[in-house]
């Protein structure tokens, strides 16, 4: 049986990854590791999980090498040498798991390791982590969150549009998700044209407002449409005029006025994917890549077990069990 890592980072366009690992568990997985970094020098990251850089595996990997950390023969070993040798803010195990919560100074990242009789029992919140495009489907809106939302006024009408804002604001991107937020009375074919009438407000997430400031200024477009619109401005430049996105005493114009963007590399084309319930926006700025996904209670319906997991997503992450 495998294991899986799974990695979350806003360095990735879809900030999620799944890879397969060949071993039986975590556990398993660290002891060859570990004699494989001894025997062959010019190991790297990407031999061993598929993926070029995963923040603290150098350094990590280094004090293997060195010979000066034994390996480990159970799970509590592994937890004590991560712990005091992985670069981390939090390190969990537990049989068939391990997480890593860290941070690079600049963003906050986490990456689990997990038996596939672990990720098989808890398919659930994870199942965000292996979807890269959202099915489509709508079913009869009987759908249940069981995750706690942050309620936002009100559409009047029947069922509720449900947004996750992953919106990298600062280092503390994931520790302060502020959870998914609850349109209750509206869905998503209605979403732009209650957007342009509700009044902004200071305890609004600050994406809801700039979602609504541009919806007032294009009442004529569809969720995605408006949300390719919104990704012609930059999160930092949304950031820099929140007072006014609040207040709104600014226009979209305004904000197309004075668009920063970072450029340490290349910034690809925002993309948005999705339908008439459901969508979802992928902004890179130039140094993060952000990731909001909408949708409302009747593609909800259809897809219960992945729509609580992207709940889930708007979250911290902790173990996610």
């Amino acid at each position: 049986m495998p294991c899986y890592f799974v990695l979350r980072s806003p360095y990735l366009p879809s900030n999620r990854w799944v890879k397969k690992l060949d071993a039986a568990s975590p556990l398993a997985w660290f002891q060859d590791v570990w004699t494989r970094l001894q025997a062959d020098a010019s190991l790297t990251c990407s031999d061993v999980l598929g993926i070029a850089h995963v923040y603290g595996f150098e350094g990590f990997a280094e004090k293997v090498r060195s010979g000066a950390l034994p390996a480990p023969v159970n799970d509590d070993e592994l937890q004590q040498s991560l712990s005091s040798n992985w670069y981390s803010n939090n390190v969990e195990t537990r049989a068939g798991m391990v997480l890593i919560e860290t941070d690079d100074d600049e963003v906050e990242l986490a990456f689990w390791w997990m038996s596939e009789a672990v990720l098989s029992r808890h398919a659930g919140p994870f199942s965000i982590y292996t979807v890269d495009c959202l099915p489509d489907g709508v079913s009869n809106g009987d759908f249940a969150a069981e995750t706690q939302t942050v309620p936002v006024g009100g559409g009047g009408g029947e069922g509720a549009v449900y947004a996750a804002f992953n919106t990298v604001w600062d280092g503390a991107n994931l520790s302060d998700l502020p959870g998914p937020v609850e349109i209750a009375g509206v869905r998503l074919p209605g979403l732009v044209a209650w957007l342009a009438g509700v009044s902004p407000d200071v305890d609004h997430p600050l994406e809801l407002d700039w979602l609504a400031l541009v919806a007032r200024s294009h009442p004529d477009l569809n969720a995605a449409s408006l949300l390719r619109r919104l990704a012609e401005v930059s999160p930092e430049t949304a950031a820099d005029n929140d007072e006014g996105i609040h207040a709104g005493s600014l226009s979209a114009h305004d904000l197309h006025e004075n668009v920063k963007w970072f450029h340490t590399r290349e910034r690809q084309p925002a993309s948005v994917r999705g339908g008439e319930h459901h969508v979802e926006l992928r902004l890179d700025d130039g140094f993060n890549h952000h990731v909001w996904i909408l949708f409302d209670d009747l593609w909800a319906s259809s897809h219960p077990e992945l729509a609580r997991s992207i709940l889930r997503f708007a979250g911290p992450p902790g173990v996610a069990f």
